[in-house]
């Protein structure tokens, strides 16, 4: 970064002075040019003031004298008469003493006036063409001519900055591409560019992500095979067991089983943990998809499930993903409500929210930024029967969570009017791809 900064100091700098020194030299030979307009003016104005001396001279000698001055100013001298023009009052005054007038056509030139004493005849010289020193002299030309200068130096820098623009374009395109999942980067950037550094980071880091994932998923493949095959054999043996105490015996088929399902859960989360961000997904009527798992709810559990069935709505996501989201809301439900729980579904402009409430005990506030970590258990607080199997292994809000990362949804958990916790799944419409 620190040079990054000096490059970019040292092109305004060395920028700056190179205009400037431009900008000096052109502006001393418009000054230069201006200088030599006015002495040449000035010559003007002296040869007009001994024109009136001519009208004393003979006609062929006058127009002789004025055809060679004429030639050697290169400007046109001719006479008229005072009132074929139309005069100001100021300049009729400055004419009628004996001073030379100046004085501007339609298209800036000048123009110079002197009138004959006594005699109505006028000697005009001119048009003199003004060329750059008019503009220069203008203040308009002035602000153009700065103005061109911060625009030389704008191209500088953008020139400086169009490789920059491009690397950082690239850059933003590839933490797009990890925030999505694809971590298969193929980037290159020019060996000068003053980022490499940092897209070469990035790149280290997408390795490095790729390799925690596939250690990940080597260690998801280890336990599966590891533990589930020692596992099938204990159970195995526990059935072939015989004059074993009964209840001992259920109790060890009873810890298998909790292991199992252990395992279960942990390889659903890791498999949540790889999944892409191109997962299938297609328009799922939510209604259907709450009923059915309500249906289900109904067949293995006598809690009382309020379920007001509101009218078809539908949403563009991944149908089994969400399905599993609001069945172990559901099921988190059942387990610790003490009586009744309520599923509702909201279909508004903006989003669409699936709650679920429960009446049980509650989570305590400081803890409910937590439940949605993996392994994080609140049993102690939550179970409603505590001498009952305690389920749940702290994955299951977790996957809940991942779930609707994946959908770019949010579960929040906030105090339900049935006296337990309310879970609301916020499915936004703008992000609904």
């Amino acid at each position: 970064m620190n040079r990054l900064f000096i490059n970019l100091y040292l092109v305004i700098i060395l920028g700056l002075l190179s205009i400037n020194w431009l900008s000096e030299q052109l502006w001393q030979q418009f000054v230069e040019s201006e200088h030599a307009q006015s002495q040449q003016w000035h010559h003007i104005e002296q040869v007009a003031k001994i024109l009136p001396i001519l009208q004393g001279q003979k006609h062929q000698t006058k127009e002789s004298i004025i055809s060679q001055l004429s030639k050697t100013l290169d400007v046109p001298i001719k006479t008229s008469l005072m009132n074929n023009f139309y005069w100001l009052e100021e300049q009729k005054v400055k004419l009628m003493s004996g001073q030379v007038l100046r004085n501007y056509d339609e298209q800036d030139n000048v123009i110079f006036y002197v009138k004959v004493l006594e005699s109505p005849i006028v000697y005009q010289v001119g048009p003199v063409n003004q060329s750059m020193s008019s503009i220069a002299h203008s203040q308009d030309f002035k602000w153009l001519f700065l103005c061109v200068s911060y625009l030389l130096l704008g191209g500088v820098i953008a020139l400086w900055t169009r490789p920059l623009w491009r690397d950082l374009n690239q850059l933003n395109h590839m933490a797009s591409e990890i925030a999505d999942g694809k971590l298969d980067l193929a980037i290159y950037t020019n060996k000068h560019s003053p980022i490499k550094k940092i897209v070469i980071t990035f790149k280290d880091m997408a390795h490095r992500i790729i390799r925690l994932l596939s250690d990940q998923k080597q260690l998801v493949n280890a336990v599966s095979h590891e533990l589930r095959t020692p596992l099938s054999r204990l159970r195995f043996s526990l059935a072939m067991l015989e004059g074993a105490n009964e209840e001992q015996r259920k109790d060890m088929v009873q810890d298998v089983s909790e292991i199992e399902a252990l395992i279960d859960e942990m390889l659903s989360y890791a498999r949540l943990e790889n999944i892409n961000q191109d997962i299938k997904k297609s328009s799922v009527e939510l209604t259907s998809l709450i009923s059915n798992q309500i249906n289900k709810l109904v067949r293995i559990s006598d809690i009382s499930i309020t379920w007001q069935k509101p009218a078809p709505c539908y949403y563009h996501c991944n149908e089994h993903l969400l399905e599993r989201a609001i069945q172990n809301l559901s099921t988190n439900a059942l387990r610790y409500a003490k009586g009744s729980i309520e599923i509702s579904l909201v279909n508004t402009q903006d989003h669409i929210e699936i709650m679920v409430e429960d009446d049980g005990q509650g989570i305590d506030k400081q803890d409910r930024d937590k439940i949605f970590q993996p392994f994080f258990r609140l049993e102690t607080h939550r179970n409603r029967d505590e001498n009952q199997q305690k389920g749940g292994y702290g994955l299951g809000l977790a996957i809940v969570q991942r779930i609707c990362e994946w959908h770019k949804a949010k579960c929040t958990l906030s105090v339900s009017k049935l006296g337990g916790c309310k879970f609301i799944i916020n499915l936004p419409k703008d992000k609904n791809i």
